[in-house]
């Protein structure tokens, strides 16, 4: 019997791996990445509106306000192209953003606590009172990453196992699952 809590780090995690195995990630990455041009392109036309174009409007000076204005429009359209050019200096977080979203949705309707247990037919994952059983032959694939196991019975649907903490513990569990394919 293997039992771990899942996290929204967990989850996440997998969303991330279904992403990129999917190609999805390669295409919001791309959005992302204008996303990311784009508020950071803002946020130092802000910056230099404030520190240049507001104290010359506030003593009257429009002259010199239009021109700091000019300034920052042109420093926030350079920052954003460098942004750009240079892969979207918010493009991750962004992404792991989403992926974390999602996960605190799957969470929210599944609970945290998971019990696994093998037997010589397949596994039952049990989380909080529900319970499902999992022959062998809906098992599809495993797939490995640095922290965690995903255990397909579908295209997109896996049980995720952490790793943490109970390495060996998981790594066996995995095993005796293998051994079943």
């Amino acid at each position: 019997m293997l039992e771990f809590t899942l996290t929204q780090a967990d989850l996440a995690a997998f969303a991330a791996h279904q992403a990129q195995e999917s190609g999805e990630e390669a295409t919001r990455g791309k959005r992302f990445h204008l996303v990311s041009a784009w508020l950071v392109g803002i946020a130092g036309y802000l910056v230099v509106v404030v520190l240049t174009a507001v104290p010359l409007l506030l003593n009257q000076q429009l002259g010199w306000a239009a021109l700091g204005e000019l300034v920052a429009l042109g420093f926030g359209g350079a920052l954003g192209l460098l942004d750009w050019r240079k892969g979207g200096l918010l493009t991750t977080p962004l992404l792991a953003r989403r992926y974390r979203f999602k996960a605190r949705e799957a969470l929210a309707a599944t609970g945290a606590e998971r019990q696994l247990t093998l037997d010589e037919d397949g596994f039952t994952v049990a989380a909080g009172k529900r319970s499902t059983r999992v022959p062998w032959a809906r098992v599809q694939r495993i797939a490995e990453e640095p922290g965690h196991y995903f255990i397909y019975t579908g295209p997109t649907e896996a049980h995720v196992l952490p790793r943490r903490g109970r390495e060996a513990e998981t790594k066996a569990f995995v095993e005796a699952i293998l051994e079943h394919l």
